[in-house]
């Protein structure tokens, strides 16, 4: 008997092609959404293995419904958040992600934003479609923006994302600066003080832990320029979401763009009336071409554990 995977989300039966003839799939079909926990939870007993995008609470109430016969998790995304690894370590099972899947499509996303700040494109959209365009006829200097080219693009973190999104910036003509926990001596490096005085535009590109949680608070926010713009693709913890909202009302911060939120996918809804606020809902990995790759590698790692492999990226 082939030992049955639970995946969470119903994905083309190719993208989970690894696990031919090794596993038994029971995919969780919602149509564009993720399964809801409670059918998970019926459908998880049993099971060896688990395959989600990242939206499913890997806990104990979870692990204690899941019973002896869960033997891995695989994450299709590059974040753990969702895992209780203590919790997955104190039952000895194994669990995995797909650190570099994403990375492309992350990076076009914050340059996508950083974009649609500059030249307010979001702001623009919305006001086509209201139709108060065509009421008032041709304003040219209420839509004057801002070039990128010539600003300072201050990074947060500087792993793999944050240099695709750096080659990206250079093209646009961008001064790019880094900070990271270690540093490195490397001529763009600055203290993370340096950072937020010197940059024209702040981007987050930090995992959330201990040490980076509401690390871009109300004195991080008082360093940076005033009108600066902040983007954050990272994770929403990563910032004092009121402390945004606040350095928006009193005009320190120029901007904002967020892919994630503090509270995801609740929102401060002080950022629905701001036109100077870009928002998307956490799609900076969510390009047919990378998802379909991290589905290949979170089942890839599940494949590697059933024949006795190394996994590609193991993470307990």
């Amino acid at each position: 008997m082939l030992p049955k995977v639970l995946v969470t989300l119903g994905v083309p039966r190719e993208h989970l092609a690894p696990l031919d003839g090794l596993a038994e799939l029971v995919v969780l079909d919602h149509g564009i959404c993720a399964a809801p926990r409670e059918a998970v939870l019926e459908a998880v007993p049993g099971c060896f293995g688990i395959i989600s995008q990242g939206e499913l609470r890997v806990d104990d109430e979870l692990l204690d419904r899941a019973g002896p016969d869960l033997k891995i998790v695989a994450n299709a995304a590059m974040g753990i958040d969702n895992l209780d690894l203590d919790a997955i370590r104190n039952r000895g099972i194994a669990a995995s992600n797909t650190p570099d899947a994403f990375a492309e499509s992350t990076a076009d996303l914050a340059l996508g934003l950083i974009l649609s700040l500059t030249r307010r494109i979001a702001e623009g959209d919305r006001f086509v479609r209201s139709g108060s365009w065509a009421e008032t006829g041709m304003q040219p200097l209420r839509w004057e923006g801002t070039l990128a080219g010539g600003k300072t693009l201050g990074i947060i973190g500087y792993g793999r994302i944050a240099k695709l999104v750096e080659r990206r910036a250079h093209a646009f003509n961008m001064s790019v600066r880094y900070t990271r926990t270690r540093p490195d001596g490397g001529d763009n490096y600055r203290s993370f003080d340096d950072l937020l005085a010197e940059s024209d535009l702040v981007l987050a590109l930090v995992p959330h832990t201990p040490q980076t949680h509401h690390l871009i608070d109300a004195t991080a926010l008082s360093k940076m320029k005033r009108g600066a713009l902040f983007i954050n693709v990272a994770r929403g913890k990563v910032m004092d979401e009121a402390a945004v909202v606040d350095a928006l009302n009193s005009g320190h911060l120029g901007g904002a763009a967020f892919d994630v939120f503090e509270d995801e996918p609740v929102v401060s809804p002080e950022f629905f009336g701001m036109d100077n606020v870009v928002m998307t809902p956490h799609i900076g990995g969510a390009t047919t071409e990378e998802r379909k790759q991290g589905r290949l590698e979170a089942a890839e790692n599940v494949a590697r554990f059933i024949k006795g492999e190394p996994l590609l990226s193991p993470v307990t």
